[in-house]
């Protein structure tokens, strides 16, 4: 037992600090796989934008270009991972429109994470992304095509107390400010059910009625799911973007 003194202390110096360095390298590659969703994501809700005015006789490559930058739900943490930011997404190679019917954006990356002792990781991505074009009916079969009313897509939450026609709904896309509960009581906002509201300091968002002492608070978080219109049958239309 005396020869062994120290020896746990001599081997915890020298794990310790690797466990931390493969930890801060594990933590870096789910960062980057969160911000390659973000981009996916962008990707997808983008070639739905083109797939809509595909029936243009002619498309700019700035039309991706410009919507997809509108798309990025974290452009902090898609700058800290993708070579060149939300700007370094190419999307050289897109198909408006391909014989099948389909738009087809292509969407080209380069990425990067930084793990400690081991340096950095490089890399590159490529995908595309299929939509169906929205062309019309043919004239020949006028009946033939037809995107009925319940087939649209719509957002919903969990609270499902109505539908959304857009995901940049001023309801689902919620602006927080710090303020004080008596700034608050007099704009005629109310206490927060779940945090109750209570501090210093309180979170209040532009459209809300309530106050809240945590930022994180379940009443400020908004998870939302893509949907068909059939599936939410009972459900009002938002009075903000139910056009």
């Amino acid at each position: 037992m005396k020869k062994n003194q120290g020896s746990a202390t001599v081997e915890a110096t020298l794990i310790l600090p690797i466990f931390i360095f493969v930890l801060l390298g594990l933590f870096g590659f789910i960062r980057l796989r969160m911000a390659e969703a973000y981009v996916y994501e962008a990707a997808v809700e983008t070639v739905e934008y083109m797939a809509q005015v595909s029936y243009l006789s002619e498309c700019s490559m700035l039309v991706p270009k410009t919507c997809f930058k509108g798309y990025v739900d974290n452009g902090e943490l898609v700058d800290n991972y993708i070579q060149g930011g939300v700007d370094g997404v190419s999307f050289i190679g897109t198909d408006y429109l391909d014989e099948d019917g389909y738009v087809c954006l292509k969407v080209s990356y380069g990425y990067g994470v930084n793990v400690p002792l081991l340096g950095s990781f490089r890399g590159k991505r490529s995908y595309v992304v299929r939509q169906k074009a929205y062309v019309g009916v043919a004239e020949d079969n006028p009946d033939e095509g037809e995107l009925s009313d319940d087939d649209i897509y719509v957002y919903i939450t969990d609270n499902r107390e109505a539908y959304h026609m857009s995901r940049h709904c001023t309801h689902l896309d919620l602006t927080i400010s710090m303020s004080s509960v008596k700034a608050a009581k007099y704009l005629g906002y109310t206490s927060c059910s779940f945090c109750k509201g209570e501090g210093d300091t309180i979170y209040v968002t532009k459209w809300g009625d309530r106050y809240h002492s945590d930022r994180n608070c379940g009443g400020l978080k908004r998870t939302l799911y893509r949907v068909k219109k059939s599936q939410v049958e009972g459900l009002g239309a938002c009075q903000r973007c139910g056009y």
